[in-house]
């Protein structure tokens, strides 16, 4: 395995805790160095993997942090997965399902897990990695002691330059979270199955409802999916959920009520989560909970500013909505919007609507998605509970 030297800039980043380096970082030119050819880190004890297809992006040399001098690659990938492992056993319930393996935060960049009950999706997104395909799926499935299956995500593979290969057949998921159980089909699902970073926001949901001393009757999942969120509501007593996608979910809500034994307590509406909530608005209907968790609203840093536009017009919509005395939680999974940020929005709008909220709760991603600090990247899930006064 050969060494490679960083730049003063490059050392400075270690310094600092910054992984995902530029080819300008390293002292050398690393044209001679092949897609995800691994390397120690000359004086620092890392080891890394490098691609100069990159260039001058981050991520030319991905460094992996703390990595031990006397393990090759092989033994260094299942050692980091077998800790993520245990470290998933701090929640006994976490391991009929979770994220398995969250990236660079679990010590290998670009390696995403997700485990259910009956089997392992695993994404990789990373040259370094990529060459170890099958060793990675193996150790899942003798780690977790369930089949595993590679689903490749074709976008974030092409920025890599990595291959294109067969799609692997994958069955039905089958879903645990919070005592309540889903089944998705292949084709409906999105990213790498199941959307678990905000199992712990659900779980805080149901518990804050099981208290009230008035529950509400009526509640809106929007931008449902799976309907995580509206089962976890009906779990806490609410009535009845209208779930609102504008994906082709019906069986799968339908699935989920009928698994969980809330039959005819919830109703899915394929439509455009916007034009609903005009509809509502226009026929004067209000709801006692609202659960709003679009997906991210920007891609880029370059869409922060649509991103905030956006949530400041869905807020105002949702706020018309909710009924007076009524919840509502407000969620985000956009990367380039801080909690800061995100509540600006549904303050502006709550301001702009002359409607007055109240702070209940707010919460953040799991324990299967790690993180060192609230304002790490790594770190952007956003959930915020509150109450719409008179």
């Amino acid at each position: 395995m050969r060494e490679i030297s960083l730049s003063k800039s490059g050392e400075q980043k270690l310094k600092t805790h910054q992984f995902e380096l530029k080819a300008q970082d390293a002292k050398d030119s690393l044209r001679s160095y092949t897609p995800g050819e691994w390397v120690r880190v000359r004086n620092s004890g890392h080891l890394a993997f490098v691609n100069p297809m990159l260039e001058e992006q981050p991520g030319a040399i991905q460094v992996i942090e703390n990595s031990e001098n006397d393990l090759d690659p092989m033994s260094l990938i299942e050692q980091r997965i077998r800790s993520a492992y245990e470290m998933r056993l701090l929640d006994p319930t976490y391991i009929s399902g979770c994220r398995g393996f969250y990236g660079q935060a679990d010590g290998l960049p670009g390696l995403i897990a997700d485990v259910f009950t009956n089997t392992v999706l695993i994404q990789i997104n990373t040259a370094g990695l990529d060459g170890h395909r099958d060793h990675i799926k193996n150790v899942f499935q003798s780690v977790w002691e369930r089949e595993a299956h590679l689903l490749d995500n074709e976008k974030y593979r092409e920025k890599e330059g990595l291959p294109k290969f067969p799609q692997e057949e994958i069955p039905a998921i089958e879903v645990s979270e919070n005592s309540l159980r889903y089944e998705l089909s292949p084709e409906v699902i999105q990213k790498i199955g199941f959307y678990y970073d905000h199992r712990e926001n659900r779980l805080t949901l149901k518990n804050i409802l099981s208290r009230l001393s008035h529950v509400p009757q009526s509640g809106l999942d929007l931008f449902c999916y799976a309907g995580a969120w509206g089962m976890n509501a009906l779990n806490g007593g609410v009535q009845h959920i209208d779930f609102v996608d504008q994906g082709s979910f019906s069986e799968e809500i339908r699935r989920a009520l009928e698994l969980n034994g809330f039959q005819n307590r919830g109703s899915f509406h394929r439509a455009d989560v916007f034009k609903f909530i005009d509809d509502a608005i226009a026929a004067k209907k209000k709801y006692e909970l609202i659960l709003c968790d679009p997906p991210a609203f920007a891609k880029s840093a370059h869409q922060k500013r649509s991103a905030l536009e956006g949530y400041s017009k869905l807020h105002r919509k949702v706020i018309r909505t909710l009924a007076s005395k009524g919840i509502v939680v407000f969620s985000s999974c956009t990367h380039y919007v801080n909690p800061e940020e995100f509540q600006k929005t549904i303050l502006e709008a709550s301001y702009k609507e002359n409607r007055k909220l109240r702070l209940l709760h707010c919460g953040h991603q799991g324990w299967d998605h790690p993180t060192p600090a609230t304002f790490d990247k790594s770190n952007y899930i956003k959930s915020f509970f509150y109450r719409l006064e008179n």
